[in-house]
């Protein structure tokens, strides 16, 4: 009895309430296990308030199993996996449910499975979007091999089993591996269920050994004619026999670099300097995204520009994703641009804490794949800094990005976000027409050596494009006098255009993560409805025989969710290839202009006035001195007053010319930013075909089901 009355008895372990999730947690003290302090989020915090928590279950699931302590056969499983089902730097939806559905257990665990690996929440959204880790694949690996030993298939039993993983069976996955398996088996071999790491380590199998990363990298590193041991240390390439070798940079000739026919493609033979079948440019992922001369982004095709590609295929990192090459892409007009892909090489290079990665960075059109890392494209930039400052130079992502004081430095999805950025950063130069042809940007796209070698054998000049120029004598009527009234116009509405496309870019990237968050869910849904198919003949045992029409309905019901999912999945990512990388595109250009038209604030300005001030005192002195009598006059100073005049003349005469030449540069620039807008056409053209062809497809699948759930009971 209290002040107030007696307290309602609380409910017992047994009791359970429609809203319950399942059986009640233990308290926190009594809990030994590892994971389940997850369930309690309060029991900490004195205020009832959520207690922080310094990683997420998912960031658990993620981090439980690294590539280094699975078998063999989890790390081939998710290669093959990566190879057909990518989405991000991981596996798609897609295949993990086809990983559930081979696995031939019950809709009820493959749910449950689903829910540890991918828990239910806004907040893993991104997770999912991201695709499924390699972490978060052999944890459901290693619960579909729990599963198949009857064992509980939870993440601390995963724990436990930790030095002793199940392989699990998954014959329907990979089919013809499995019949070329039997085929080169004579004698019969232990099942795959029965097989474990333990088992591995007794017999000494290589599925202990350390595993060889696979490398997609340059194709014939011998024919580096600096022979820098430094630039393929670590990579594992096989070496062409007869592969020609590349000239260094400054013996490349600029004909054979910029000679193109209308179409783009090369005029006449490229000659050894420029193996082009000896460069194939790297895939892109399954059902790429790519244009057409007729527009869209996505046809469910392979029919990319690039004809040396080679589809699945993509280069590991140290921590086992997959990095996603760039997407090749045609845009509509009447030729074909340039496209340049960069490539995140698998391994670091250098010594500890100064390690760093590496690029490749391809060009079919040139006819080069070379390697860079993040400080040459920032050191390309700040030469372009100091020889073009009144163009449009293009924007680099971030070397870092501080999250609550942590720097995501080996974050695999910042790691993608960069590589990005700097694919959007080499296709904005050579996109450029006086950008493009510039000495400086055909070195760094060909040279096939190191490029801090490069460096010290070159001769490299950054002066200011202006540097010694003549003025035209008609260039500066040929201006218009209302030239900076229009610079100050444009510059007010790229600011305002700016800040729009900012807002544009962040909200179409939410819209793409909340498909894949529909995605998840329908897959889950799907999945619930076969387990109550399941369990339709046991609820309704009084009289079964409008059970199998039943069944087949929620059947129906949850293959035509599946198809949904993959629908939702792949929109999702032509989202992401398309509309956001196009968005982010013209946001990178509004910032070009924005930081061109503040460098012409601070460079652009000149001391003409204070010039003239001093031409008009040296000529009253000058005017002194001569009129002074004959031997009054130190000797030399008289000419040296008028050589004093003369220079600060010819110095007005070249800030004057270095003023016209600004606003005539700037406004080419303008101009070659108007077609800007035609890339915003098409863009938006292109993603309205999208979204008309994924609604059709979606309206097509529920007609479908409408159709099928006509013969359930209806009792009628």
């Amino acid at each position: 009895m209290s002040l107030f009355g007696e307290s309602p008895p609380q409910p017992t372990a047994t009791q359970s309430s429609l809203f319950d999730d399942g059986e009640t947690p233990l308290p926190r003290d009594s809990q030994p296990s590892l994971f389940a302090a997850e369930n309690t989020d309060n029991a900490g915090s004195p205020w009832g308030l959520p207690t922080p928590k310094k990683s997420s279950r998912t960031d658990l699931v993620k981090s439980i199993l690294p590539p280094n302590q699975v078998p063999e056969e989890y790390i081939d499983t998710y290669d093959a996996l990566l190879t057909s089902d990518r989405l991000g730097t991981g596996v798609s939806l897609t295949g993990v449910r086809k990983v559930l559905e081979a696995s031939k257990l019950s809709s009820e665990v493959q749910s449950k499975l689903l829910n540890i690996i991918l828990p239910e929440g806004i907040e893993n959204t991104e997770s999912v979007r991201d695709g499924v880790s390699q972490g978060q694949v052999h944890v459901l690996l290693a619960l579909i091999g729990l599963a198949q030993e009857d064992e509980d298939v939870t993440l601390d039993s995963v724990d436990e089993r930790r030095r002793n993983l199940p392989v699990p069976s998954l014959p329907s996955l990979f089919p013809e591996q499995v019949a070329s398996d039997e085929q080169q088996q004579s004698a019969p071999s232990t099942p795959l269920a029965s097989k474990t790491l333990g088992e591995g380590a007794a017999t000494g199998s290589p599925s202990l050994r350390p595993r060889n990363r696979r490398d997609d990298s340059l194709v014939d590193p011998e024919s580096d004619p600096w022979s820098s041991p430094a630039l393929h240390k670590g990579h594992n390439h096989a070496v062409q026999d007869n592969a020609p070798t590349k000239p260094n940079g400054s013996s490349i000739e600029r004909s054979k670099v910029s000679e193109q026919g209308p179409d783009g493609s090369h005029i006449g033979n490229p000659g050894p300097s420029t193996p082009r079948d000896a460069v194939p440019v790297s895939s892109s992922r399954r059902n790429p995204i790519h244009r057409t001369e007729s527009g869209g982004w996505n046809s469910f095709e392979d029919t990319t520009i690039n004809a040396f590609s080679n589809p699945g295929e993509g280069s590991r990192n140290d921590s086992g994703e997959t990095d996603r090459p760039a997407v090749t892409r045609r845009v509509a007009g009447s030729g074909v641009e340039e496209v340049v892909t960069v490539t995140l090489l698998p391994e670091k290079e250098g010594m500890f804490m100064f390690q760093h990665r590496n690029y490749q960075v391809s060009s079919v059109r040139r006819g080069a794949k070379v390697v860079r890392r993040f400080s040459d494209f920032v050191w390309l930039l700040n030469c372009l800094y100091k020889r073009y400052p009144f163009r449009q130079l293009p924007l680099l992502p971030p070397k870092r990005v501080a999250v609550n004081g942590s720097h995501l430095l080996s974050d695999t999805s910042f790691l993608e976000r960069r590589r990005r950025g700097l694919t959007r950063f080499a296709n904005a130069l050579v996109r450029h027409p006086v950008l493009s042809q510039e000495q400086l940007v055909v070195m760094f796209l060909t040279v096939p050596t190191e490029l801090s070698v490069w460096r010290k054998q070159a001769t490299i000049s950054v002066q200011e494009e202006f540097t010694g120029k003549v003025l035209p004598p008609t260039l500066e009527d040929s201006l218009p006098s209302t030239l900076s009234d229009t610079f100050d116009t444009v510059r007010a509405g790229v600011r305002r255009s700016l800040e729009l496309y900012i807002s544009l870019c962040t909200l179409v990237d939410r819209l793409a993560r909340r498909n894949e968050g529909m995605a998840a869910d329908y897959l889950r849904l799907s999945l619930a409805l076969q387990s109550l198919s399941e369990a339709s003949e046991s609820t309704y045992g009084i009289d079964t025989s409008d059970v199998p029409p039943l069944n087949a309905g929620l059947q129906a019901t949850a293959k035509h969710l599946t198809t949904s999912q993959s629908l939702l999945e792949d929109e999702a990512r032509t989202w992401d290839d398309g509309v956001v990388e196009d968005l982010k595109r013209q946001r990178d250009a509004l910032f070009s202009v924005r930081d061109m038209f503040d460098r012409r604030d601070r460079l652009a300005k000149n001391n003409i006035p204070a010039l003239e001030k001093r031409i008009q005192g040296n000529e009253t002195k000058l005017a002194n001195l001569r009129s002074r009598p004959e031997g009054t006059v130190k000797p030399g100073e008289l000419e040296k007053v008028e050589e004093a005049i003369i220079q600060d003349k010819q110095t007005i005469v070249q800030q004057h010319a270095r003023g016209v030449f600004i606003k005539e540069c700037i406004r080419d620039e303008l101009h070659i930013f108007q077609s800007s807008q035609h890339h915003v056409s098409r863009l938006h053209q292109e993603w309205s075909h999208e979204r008309v062809k994924y609604a059709e497809l979606q309206t097509d699948n529920w007609r479908s089901l409408s159709e099928e759930v006509e013969s359930m009971p209806t009792g009628e």
